[in-house]
């Protein structure tokens, strides 16, 4: 507590002691209630020493007061409670600038839920008043408890049948308890988030809901199955009424300016079947509808079955708070990240059975990500996420977003959420996001900006050599998402029981030793999506993931980096239409890092699909012309351990077979890296850099970026190949074969002057003949003088990384 309010507090215990508490109150303005031993009535003038509170009175209620609230207050300037203050079972109006707990604020009970309307609402406007670090306007909990129990009425539903645009009544799961009055949100079942629809009941007979209005848009409400398994695209639909509720006033909406919950540390919050409107206060530092500062370990403290909705800055934030609970609530209409998990040090909260949708971006946010917002915004992957779903986001549905260490306040260098094990992540379901559904990478920075996060999870977050720990997302659902349902990076991740539909493309990992199994992947359903009068529609009308790219391929699985695969999967509907091809299984395109050739597929079904489809390399995209992946059972090609190649060339071999409508190749499997690095820290050397096949077959690199000095392919094996750079040899150049345990190249490459071939920094040996280093079977090399030309033989006997470096002295 501040000075300022201690000071309070002894010039109040004086008042009392000297009975001079009317005088007190005339002179500031603030009235006391009386510390009696009974529970006082707030309508009785005798609690207040004689007359009732006034408008623009501040009201204190001391340690020792209790007092029922049993009828509507006027509209305070402030009301601080450092003893108790109860709602009575009725209709009841609380009206202030601000609230302060330091004692306890209860509307019902966890037994006996509060059965009447109660209305807190903050008041005033656009304000730097700051009371005890909380700001303003703002229902604060410093030390005390809120206890605040509205009836245990379902949250959210989802839709029984589709709604067409234009009809007044829909149909949803169940018995809803659901009441003539209610305000409900149907979320959208297409790639747009906006296409939700608002609307209030105006009768209810079993499952079916009369509405005030037309819906705008069509929402889709049916199961549907392929390959035997259930794909669920029904739209969610929220109850955004509750009867206690804490709202901003009207004039909250034109100033972005409105209430918020603040839980402080030591404080203990109990709320659910709360409805918070109007809130948050847009573009300001800690002033959200509801937010856990601080808090510490908040075992006893949730947030429950409540709604928040048309908030100007956030819904739920967690900040240094750890074991919160919070369940079933719907999070509706809000700017910027929704449930936002702050800094990274947040961990053991239960985060289950919550809709998220209406997420909206904000140019110059409070955080540079909130341009592409989270509905769930996770930093520390050591909590309990299940049972979610974000349904609808001008960004992305779920962001695994991992400092390095916790960031802000926290600022614990000791944690490591880029190395920690996953809690849980299971039967969350992300649709309608204007990116992705599963977003794994992007981890922010101390100063809020994102770098690349590379998510490896170990046994011993704090040792980065401990053992290694598998990150399992389960039973996740995606579609509708414009991009894709799941991006992942990182290394030892498994998506496995996932159903994705309907998007841009079904997973893409950015990773090595990931993998999807045991999945449905479905280009396009029966849920054709609604579009736009002004956007491009697809073949037969249906909505397109990139209306501004009609012609963009549809993939179920993208292979990129590596190793990954997929392994048990079904595929259905990837097939190639006169707007846009679709392949099951393809990479990532265009791409100019470097790939794993043992990437891999096994035991993939393929309905009504074209198995493979790899588009043609782009001009200077390394990645491009490297995609290789193998077929370990022969479920893709027919013939197991046969490899997949793009249409390069420089891949092909004796024994391939083109498959003209995958653009690809069928080829035996052996295929290996080629890792080459010049050490002169000239990117000139490798733009281009030439490599040669013993048959003449030529292929040029260009390194990934612009400032690169490395180039990596794959390449067939047990070959000779002649290097060259773009200027001269460099002074010192690394060559690597990688991913190739038993295989061996030979390389040429000029050489003048006197040089080093080390392995590891030990020399390798020189033979005397081009005839003894074919038989050489260790990494060896012959230097020709009369050619000026280095040969080198690089054998990779018994490891998957054979390192040589040549050296001019």
């Amino acid at each position: 507590m501040s000075l300022r309010w201690r000071g309070w507090s002894v010039f109040l215990a004086c008042a009392f002691v000297c009975g001079s508490l009317p005088a007190l109150a005339a002179e500031t303005g603030t009235v006391y209630a009386k510390n009696v031993s009974t529970v006082q009535k707030w309508s009785d003038p005798a609690t207040w020493g004689g007359s009732l509170p006034t408008a623009g009175d501040k009201v204190t209620i001391p340690s020792s007061a209790r007092v029922v609230l049993d009828t509507d207050t006027a509209s305070l300037a402030g009301l601080q409670i450092d003893g108790s203050l109860r709602f009575a079972e009725r209709d009841v109006a609380l009206t202030s600038k601000w609230v302060v707990v330091h004692g306890s604020l209860r509307i019902g009970s966890e037994k006996q839920p509060f059965q009447h309307r109660a209305v807190i609402t903050l008041t005033g406007a656009e304000s730097e008043q700051d009371i005890m670090d909380m700001g303003t306007k703002v229902l604060g909990v410093m030390g005390g408890t809120l206890d605040l129990h509205g009836r245990r009425t379902p949250g959210w539903t989802r839709l029984a049948a589709t709604a067409a645009p234009g009809t007044t009544q829909i149909q949803v799961i169940g018995d809803s308890k659901w009441h003539a009055g209610d305000k409900i949100v149907i979320a959208s079942s297409d790639y747009w988030r906006q296409h939700d629809d608002e609307a209030t009941i105006t009768s209810v007979s079993g499952s079916t809901l009369q509405l005030d209005r037309p819906l705008t848009y069509r929402h889709w409400g049916e199961l549907q199955t392929y390959a035997g398994r259930t794909v669920d695209e029904r739209a969610e639909v929220g109850l955004l009424t509750r009867n206690v509720v804490v709202q901003g006033d009207d004039s909250s909406t034109e100033s972005a300016f409105g209430a918020q919950t603040m839980i402080m540390e030591g404080g203990t919050a109990h709320i659910e079947g709360v409805e918070f409107a109007n809130v948050g206060q847009r573009k300001r530092l800690r002033r959200y509808p509801v937010h856990f500062h601080m808090d510490g370990d908040a075992a006893g403290s949730y947030l429950k079955r409540s709604s928040i909705h048309h908030s100007f800055n956030r819904c739920v934030t967690i900040h240094g708070t750890n074991a919160l609970k919070i369940q079933g609530n719907v999070c509706y209409e809000h700017v910027g990240h929704g449930f936002f998990l702050e800094d990274g040090a947040e961990t053991d909260n239960v985060i289950t059975g919550n809709l998220g949708l209406g997420t909206k971006k904000i140019d110059n946010g409070l955080l540079p990500t909130d341009s592409s917002p989270a509905t769930f915004w996770i930093t520390n992957p050591d909590n309990i996420v299940r049972n979610n779903v974000a349904a609808g986001s001008d960004g992305f549905g779920f962001w695994y977003a991992l400092p390095e260490h916790p960031t802000g306040l926290s600022n614990r260098p000791d944690i490591w959420p880029r190395r920690t094990p996953l809690g849980s992540f299971r039967g969350n379901v992300a649709h309608s996001n204007g990116d992705r559904g599963l977003n794994v990478d992007s981890g922010p920075k101390p100063n809020g900006q994102t770098e690349s996060t590379y998510y490896s999870p170990r046994t011993n977050p704090s040792d980065g050599d401990s053992e290694k720990v598998q990150a399992r997302f389960e039973d996740f659902t995606g579609y509708y998402n414009r991009d894709r349902a799941v991006w992942l990076r990182g290394e030892n991740h498994v998506v496995s029981n996932g159903v994705f539909a309907d998007n841009r493309a079904g997973a893409t990992f950015a990773s090595s030793e990931s993998f999807l199994e045991d999945s449905l992947v479905v280009a396009e359903t029966a849920n054709k999506g609604m579009t736009e009068e002004w956007e491009e529609a697809g073949y037969n009308g249906r909505a397109l993931p990139f209306f501004w790219e009609p012609d963009v391929q549809i993939t179920g699985f993208e292979f990129y980096d590596g190793r990954v695969g997929v392994r048990n999967t079904t595929f259905v509907g990837f097939k190639t239409n006169p707007v846009r091809p679709a392949g099951a299984l393809g990479y990532l395109a265009p791409d100019a890092f470097s790939i794993d050739p043992k990437n891999f597929a096994e035991n993939v079904t393929f309905v009504d699909s074209t198995p493979v489809y790899l588009a043609p390399p782009e001009p200077g995209m390394d990645g491009d012309m490297a995609k290789v992946f193998v077929d370990r059972d022969g479920s893709v090609t027919g013939t197991a351990g046969k490899a997949v190649v793009v249409d390069n060339p420089f891949l092909l071999q004796s024994g391939c077979q083109e498959r003209v409508a995958w653009t690809a190749w069928v080829c035996p499997s052996d295929y290996v890296s080629l890792y080459i690095t010049s050490g002169d820290d000239d990117p000139q050397d490798i733009k281009p850099l030439t490599i040669t096949r013993d048959d003449s077959v030529k292929q040029s690199l260009m390194g990934c970026c612009d400032d690169s000095t490395d180039a990596v392919t794959s390449i067939i094996p047990n070959h000779a190949y002649a290097v060259a750079f773009n200027q001269a040899t460099p002074s010192e150049v690394r060559f690597v074969l990688w991913r190739g345990s038993g295989k061996w190249l030979q390389l040429s490459m000029p050489m003048s002057g006197s040089f080093s071939v080390k392995r590891w920094g030990y020399a390798i040996p020189s033979v005397g003949s081009g005839q003894a280093l074919d038989a050489a079977t260790e990494s060896s090399y012959f230097y020709n003088s009369a050619t000026s030309t280095l040969h080198l033989k690089i054998v990779a006997e018994d490891t998957d990384w054979e390192e040589i470096r040549i050296k001019k002295n």
